[in-house]
């Protein structure tokens, strides 16, 4: 008996927090926390590819091939030869998904924990 009650009485709870509209404004949360991760994403991916990086290597007559032009010999670790290796190895486009996952999470968590 008092089992049953305890789950009517959570039942009863999560109802009038979906009445209230604590249940679409988590939805809502999560869905905004993963579509801005994935915009950042396949923003990284664009801005990489306008500026001239590459799968082959900076791209003739781009930024990214005057910039290399400049330096000479790359360093490895430096922001440049970072770019080009994201953008040789499509590692921007392989985090797409998880990277929106995690924001998906990270963002309702944090709105639940704000709101309990």
């Amino acid at each position: 008996m008092q089992k049953s009650l305890s789950v009517s009485i959570l039942l009863l709870l999560i109802i009038g927090q979906v009445q209230c509209g604590l249940w679409s404004t988590i939805v809502e949360s999560t869905a905004v926390s993963g579509v801005t991760t994935a915009t950042i994403a396949i923003g990284a991916k664009v801005g990489l590819a306008a500026a001239g990086f590459s799968s082959v290597g900076p791209v003739a007559g781009s930024f990214a091939a005057a910039t290399q032009a400049g330096i000479g010999n790359v360093v490895a670790g430096s922001l440049f030869s970072l770019a080009q290796g994201a953008a040789m190895t499509g590692v921007v486009s392989a985090t797409i998904v998880p990277a929106s996952i995690v924001g998906a999470v990270v963002g309702t968590t944090y709105l639940v924990a704000k709101i309990v």
